[in-house]
C-alpha cells in the first residue's frame, strides 16, 4: 500500500508539509506545503505516517533486562527521571521490542502536551493516521543526516538532533561517518558527504518504508485501529452485557408471569372447593383458621386432638373412591358421613381408620339409589 508521510515540523492552522511514496519506493507526490483537504485527498487508498521532527524528542539508551509491558511503563520513566528537565508525570515514553538491543532499550521520550495537540489537530481535520514517529528513525547506524537546518545523528555516542555552531562542531569532528546532504540542506557539510539530488523529506520517507520505525502512539497515547479496536472490544462487550440483561429480565418476567398464573389457577381451584365447605363465607381464608374458629373455646388440646383425627383420617381416604358428604365435629367427636358403592369399601375404610389408632363407631348405615350411606363417629 502507498504511504503519505505527514511532516509536523512545519505545522500550522492551515496545513502541513507531506508527501506521497508507493510501496516501490516511487515518489507519487512530492513534498510541499498542503491544507488539509488536499491531505486527505492525498491520503486516499494509502496509510498515512505523521513524521514529527526529532527536535521536539530525546533519545535514550537504558540499560535494563527486557520487562512485560506494564512493568516497563511504570520502570523506565523513573529510571530515566535524572536524564530528563521535565517532571516525568509530563513526559510520555516510547519504546518497543524492536530497538531493544544489547539489552538495552532505546527510548523515545516526548512531552505528552505535544502528542496530544498532534493528534487533536489531525482528528479535528479527519486525517487517518495509525503512526507518529520521528525523522530520525530514518537514519542507519553511523549515519548523518543534514534536513533543512538540523544534523540528525545516530552514533553510539550520540543519538538525536543537533543545530548551528554544535552541528558543525559535531562534523568536524565525525570526519569518518557517512553524512547524507540534500536540496534543502543548510548547514555546511564535508567535502566527503554524500549528495542527494531530491528533498531530504523525499529520502526520509522513503527510508522508513523500508525500515521500522517506533510508533510513538503507545500506551496512553494509543490511536488509530489499535484504539478503534480496543473501543469497539469495550463496545462489543456492552452490547452482549446489554442483551445479557435483557434476555435475564426477559426469562424472568415471563417465568414470574407463569407463576402468577398457576398461583390464580390454584385460588380458583382452592375458592370453588372452599365455597363447597364454607357456603356462606364471603372472602377465601385459610380454611385452617376457619375451623379454628368454629372451634372457638376449645382448648389447645382439643384442636391438636382433632387435627389429628384429621390428619388419620385423610391417610385412610386417600387413593379411595369413597364420597365424603358431611363432617361434622362437636365434643372432641367427629361424624363423618359416607357415600360408597358397597359395603367392602366402607368396611376397608373403617379398618383402616382402627389401625391408625381412631377409634370408630358405626352409628347409621342405609342404601339409597344403589349407593350405601353410612355415618361414622371418629374418636
Amino acid at each position: 500500500m502507498d504511504k503519505c508521510f505527514i511532516f509536523s515540523k512545519h505545522l500550522d492552522d492551515n496545513g502541513c508539509v507531506c508527501l506521497k511514496i508507493s510501496d516501490m519506493g516511487e515518489l507519487i507526490a512530492p513534498p510541499e506545503f498542503r491544507n488539509f483537504l488536499q491531505i486527505k485527498d492525498l491520503q486516499k487508498e494509502s496509510s498515512t505516517i505523521i513524521v514529527e521532527t526529532c527536535t521536539r524528542a530525546i533519545l535514550l539508551d537504558l540499560a535494563i533486562p527486557w520487562l512485560p509491558e506494564r512493568k516497563a511503563r511504570i520502570a523506565i520513566p523513573y529510571a530515566l527521571e535524572d536524564k530528563v528537565t521535565q517532571p516525568v508525570e509530563e513526559l510520555h515514553f516510547a519504546f518497543d521490542k524492536f530497538h531493544y538491543q544489547n539489552n538495552q532499550y532505546l527510548v523515545v521520550v516526548i512531552d505528552k502536551q505535544r502528542i496530544r495537540k498532534l493528534i487533536q489537530i489531525f482528528d479535528e481535520h479527519g486525517i487517518v493516521f495509525d503512526t507518529i514517529t520521528l525523522d530520525w528513525f530514518a537514519l542507519e547506524s553511523q549515519e548523518l543526516v543534514i534536513s533543512e537546518s538540523e544534523l540528525l545523528i545516530n552514533n553510539e555516542d550520540f543519538k538525536g538532533v543537533l543545530s548551528g555552531d554544535l552541528a558543525q562542531t559535531y562534523l568536524k569532528n565525525h570526519p569518518h561517518n557517512l553524512t547524507h546532504i540534500f536540496q534543502d540542506s543548510k548547514i555546511v557539510a564535508p567535502s566527503t558527504a554524500s549528495q542527494n539530488e531530491e528533498h531530504s523529506y523525499t529520502w526520509i520517507g522513503k527510508r522508513l518504508i523500508k525500515s521500522k520505525p517506533l510508533n510513538l502512539c503507545q500506551g496512553e497515547m494509543q490511536h488509530g485501529k489499535t484504539t478503534d479496536w480496543i473501543k469497539k472490544g469495550y463496545q462489543l462487550v456492552g452490547g452482549l452485557c446489554g442483551i445479557w440483561l435483557i434476555s435475564l429480565l426477559l426469562v424472568n418476567w415471563l417465568t414470574l408471569h407463569w407463576l402468577n398464573k398457576q398461583i390464580d389457577e390454584i385460588d380458583q381451584q382452592t375458592a370453588v372447593i372452599y365455597r363447597e365447605f364454607f357456603p356462606d363465607a364471603k372472602q377465601v381464608i385459610s380454611p385452617k383458621f376457619r375451623i379454628s374458629q368454629l372451634l372457638g373455646g376449645n382448648t389447645t388440646e382439643n384442636q391438636s386432638r382433632f387435627w389429628f383425627i384429621l390428619n388419620q383420617l385423610s391417610k385412610a381416604m386417600k387413593d379411595s373412591d369413597i364420597t365424603v358428604e358431611q363432617l361434622r365435629y362437636q365434643n372432641k367427636i367427629i361424624s363423618i358421613t359416607l357415600v360408597s358403592s358397597d359395603f367392602e369399601s366402607l368396611q376397608e375404610i373403617e379398618n383402616k381408620l382402627k389401625q391408625l389408632q381412631l377409634k370408630v363407631k358405626q352409628t347409621q348405615a342405609s342404601t339409597k339409589d344403589q349407593q350405601v350411606v353410612a355415618t361414622l363417629e371418629l374418636t
